[in-house]
């Protein structure tokens, strides 16, 4: 006999499983790399380097999803969405555009080399940065045409209802569309960009979620059932930003800073996501305060 599950039960276990699931991307990376690590007597100089190792499809892959689970998954608050959301754009790009510097440390040399002799990334490479970057940039043109349609058919006057929208909504397309038209340019006119939109893409990745999860601390940090947690991001947040600055000002020498930055990094976010996991797992839990301002609870118990 069909017996349906109630929509709301489907909603909040589709929202458990999508969260668990960015735990085990992460899970299934770090394993990637500790396997090829015992292939060999070494460690890449970064997290980004292990592109050009046996753990490239779980790097790349992982990263595609967590960017896709970041856009898909609605925040706690709508800034956090809106600050989320540019992270989740961020992180395919941190995959598909490999890091210049390759290391050494494989336990199979690509072949042919990802680079030449003067340190210029190889031709396959270059190729494939072109391709995924435009498949991104479709992908995301799509998207956002998909967004319109559905708005005229939902929608007699789907302009009208575009300028009612709340303000948070409003940002979110407005950046996404920002995002879009700027990646479009830098792709097409920046001469450097196969050997410095990695980095760039992964520092301001970090730092959107470093700024997400800082949001998350100040608006709970008025209310009674939400405040421990407040204070649990609020380090987190901190820590990820001067973690940051410390490494980049006083470690840039050091072969393996990279490396030990990103677990530092990808450590602390996977803190922050487990703690607010606990927070929203219950039913009931994702209820915040009706009069206060930026907080919009993702499901209601009461609903």
């Amino acid at each position: 006999m069909f017996t349906p599950i109630p929509d709301r039960d489907l909603a909040l276990k589709t929202y458990r499983y999508l969260r668990m699931g960015m735990v085990g991307l992460v899970v299934a990376l770090a394993v990637s790399i500790l396997l090829e690590r015992l292939e060999v007597d070494c460690w890449q100089t970064s997290i980004s380097s292990y592109y050009y190792t046996p753990v490239r499809a779980v790097f790349v892959g992982g990263l595609m999803a967590i960017g896709a689970s970041l856009l898909v998954i609605k925040g706690s608050t709508r800034r956090e969405d809106v600050l989320f959301n540019i992270a989740g754009i961020l992180a395919p790009v941190v995959g598909v555009v490999p890091t210049s510097s390759v290391g050494e440390c494989w336990s199979l040399e690509p072949t042919p080399l990802p680079t030449d002799g003067e340190g210029n990334l190889a031709p396959w490479v270059i190729a494939n940065i072109d391709n995924n970057i435009q498949a991104l940039l479709l992908a995301g043109i799509v998207g956002m045409l998909a967004v319109g349609i559905i708005a005229a058919v939902v929608y007699d006057d789907p302009v009208t209802a575009a300028r009612s929208a709340p303000r948070d909504r409003q940002i979110g397309l407005i950046v996404t569309m920002a995002v879009l038209l700027i990646g479009w340019g830098l792709h097409r006119w920046w001469d450097a960009f196969p050997t410095q939109a990695h980095g760039w893409a992964a520092v301001l990745m970090f730092l959107f979620l470093a700024l997400g999860i800082g949001v998350n601390a100040w608006e709970r940090r008025h209310i009674p059932k939400h405040r421990r947690y407040a204070g649990i991001y609020a380090v987190i947040s901190a820590l990820m930003v001067g973690v940051g600055i410390v490494f980049l000002a006083a470690l840039r020498g050091w072969s393996h800073m990279v490396l030990v930055l990103e677990i530092t990094e990808i450590t602390l976010f996977a803190a922050f996501w487990v703690a607010q996991t606990v927070e929203h797992w219950g039913r009931d839990s994702l209820r915040v305060a009706p009069d206060e301002p930026g907080l919009e609870p993702e499901f209601s118990g009461s609903e």
